[in-house]
């Protein structure tokens, strides 16, 4: 039987995040999967709330949500949570999260974490951004030097546009016009006609 966390890490939300600002505050919203489990968490940067999700419980709120398979369920989630499509509203020692709007949406109560465990969460959480940031810049740096290397190949090959040159030439006067027997340069479709000539006698 699969666990929530290999369904969450194949529906590709086992570690994602986005921010979200509700009034006054801004809040951090991320995904993470503990042992055999689920967890989304949102934080504020100094508290965090969590709810931590078993199959058990992963099935159990997907039927309340009315969705037929787990598949369904992370793809409304994470299709959510990259548009940044999430309502945070603050209530005592809890935060209710809405991923997605109207009827589709899927809400979770979070409840606030112990001591150790905002300790731990905000801990995971600094490094897997800081990893995450310096991830993003090596593929960054990466792309611009295939992109430099390509430009520089590109010039070097001499593949620029043959039609200029040839365009030039004409203006220079270097290109030969061919006249062919008995035809017209401005008109070539039709045949020059010979100048009269008298009557010849013998």
């Amino acid at each position: 039987m699969s666990s929530a966390k290999a369904l969450a890490e194949e529906g590709e939300v086992g570690q994602i995040f986005t921010t979200v600002d509700s009034g006054s505050c801004r809040f951090l919203c991320y995904t993470s999967c503990i042992r055999d489990c689920w967890s989304i968490h949102v934080s504020d940067g100094i508290d965090v709330w969590r709810s931590v999700l078993d199959q058990a419980n992963l099935d159990s709120h997907r039927e309340l949500a009315d969705v037929n398979s787990c598949e369904a369920y992370f793809l409304r989630f994470k299709k959510a949570f990259t548009l940044g499509d999430l309502l945070v509203t603050k209530q005592p020692r809890k935060i209710c999260l809405e991923v997605g709007t109207g009827a589709t949406s899927l809400k979770f109560d979070l409840y606030e974490a112990t001591a150790s465990e905002r300790k731990s969460d905000l801990q995971s959480a600094l490094f897997w951004l800081a990893d995450t940031s310096a991830e993003t810049t090596k593929k960054l740096e990466k792309c611009e030097e295939e992109l430099n290397t390509m430009k520089k190949t590109r010039g070097g090959a001499g593949g620029g546009p043959i039609l200029p040159d040839i365009d030039n030439k004409k203006r220079s006067g270097q290109v030969k016009v061919q006249k062919q027997q008995g035809h017209s340069i401005v008109n070539p479709s039709s045949k020059r006609r010979k100048a009269a000539q008298g009557v010849q006698f013998d």
